[in-house]
């Protein structure tokens, strides 16, 4: 019987490369040549951005195949899965790990952000100008240093104040590129994009499939066609991503009780709740808040 596939974590990133970390929040490497690749595919469980300077770097993304040169951005979100990753002898760039939950704690309270991750499903591979890589390449280098500063009073803070600024950064280069391929875009891709945009905004009040196919003019069989062949995952896939990576949130950065997060997120009632937690992480939302 074939194994289940191995995931890719924060974890995993520390125990294969020469990286600073954050915790298990951030992972940042300097020479990609120190890291062990597999030789089976793994299915990330964060996001990851990688920035080539030199040298070329070839790999598969959800099976399909990509390449990168010097001047190049990589974006991958979690759930993707990567194998067959090939270096350059001459490669040299940088790559940033960052946890779903860092992510999710990082964008509260910043808008149109989601959408790099979103732009990076249909798009993972996208050019930057000499000017954005130096500004990519400066606000990397300031977050290494502050990373490494581990006598700082405020030392998590001020590294997620420039994660946050650095992806404003990134969202501004891929908004560019954004606007140059939108006139390419497919109408399952506009489709997606329209999904996803109306997710963000009613996650909290509307789970079901078939309200948001309403809202978009389609049979819910459809949507769940058109959303699978773009994304790789169902509607009820995505939705229940935002839900859980909320309810994450909430449970290790609020002391909002476990009845009050129930009315936020418009559950019935804890125990719906409950349920819908445990079925999806195997735990509690009382054992996961106390595990943290």
């Amino acid at each position: 019987m074939k194994s289940k596939m191995q995931s890719t974590t924060i974890e995993s990133v520390k125990q294969v490369a020469n990286c600073l970390c954050l915790d298990d929040d951030l992972a940042l490497i300097d020479e990609c040549h120190s890291i062990i690749f597999p030789t089976e595919a793994k299915r990330l469980e964060c996001f990851a951005f990688a920035f080539c300077d030199k040298g070329c770097v070839k790999y598969n993304i959800d099976t399909i195949p990509q390449t990168v040169t010097a001047g190049n951005c990589i974006i991958v979100s979690a759930g993707q899965v990567i194998d067959d990753v090939r270096i350059s002898d001459d490669y040299e760039g940088r790559v940033v790990f960052i946890s779903q939950q860092y992510v999710q704690e990082v964008l509260t309270g910043m808008h149109g952000l989601s959408s790099i991750f979103l732009f990076s499903r249909l798009h993972p591979v996208f050019s930057m100008s000499r000017e954005e890589a130096r500004n990519i390449l400066s606000f990397y280098l300031l977050i290494r240093q502050k990373i490494g500063e581990t006598d700082h009073r405020f030392r998590r803070d001020t590294v997620k104040a420039l994660i946050q600024a650095f992806l404003y950064d990134a969202g501004n280069i891929f908004w560019n590129v954004y606007d140059a391929e939108e006139a390419k875009s497919t109408r399952n891709e506009e489709i997606f994009m329209h999904f996803i945009g109306m997710v963000e905004k009613h996650f909290k009040t509307e789970r079901r499939v078939t309200w948001y196919a309403l809202q978009l003019h389609m049979t819910p069989k459809h949507l769940s066609e058109t959303i699978k062949k773009v994304s790789r995952q169902t509607p009820g896939e995505w939705i229940d991503n935002y839900v859980m990576l909320e309810l994450r949130v909430l449970l290790k950065n609020s002391t909002l009780s476990i009845k009050e997060i129930t009315e936020r997120m418009h559950f019935p009632n804890q125990s719906f709740l409950g349920k819908y937690f445990k079925q999806h992480t195997g735990v509690s939302p009382k054992e996961y808040r106390n595990d943290l």
